[in-house]
C-alpha cells in the first residue's frame, strides 16, 4: 500500500484524510500495518476480490 506521503502527494489529499482513509481500511478488516514497515492489504481483502485502484 502506498504510504501516507505518496497518498498525499498523488492525490493532492491532506495528511489528515490519508491517515483517516488507511485507519478505515483497517477497521475494515481489508488492510493490517506492520509498525516501521507499512501498510498491507489483508488476505480478507484478497479472498473478496477487491480490485485495484490506479
Amino acid at each position: 500500500m502506498p504510504s501516507v506521503v505518496q497518498l498525499t502527494s498523488e492525490f493532492g489529499i491532506a495528511n489528515a484524510t490519508a491517515h483517516k482513509v488507511l485507519r478505515a481500511l483497517r477497521e475494515e478488516g481489508l488492510t493490517y500495518t506492520e509498525p516501521g514497515l507499512g501498510s498491507f492489504v489483508a488476505e480478507k481483502a484478497e479472498k473478496a476480490g477487491v480490485e485495484e485502484v490506479t
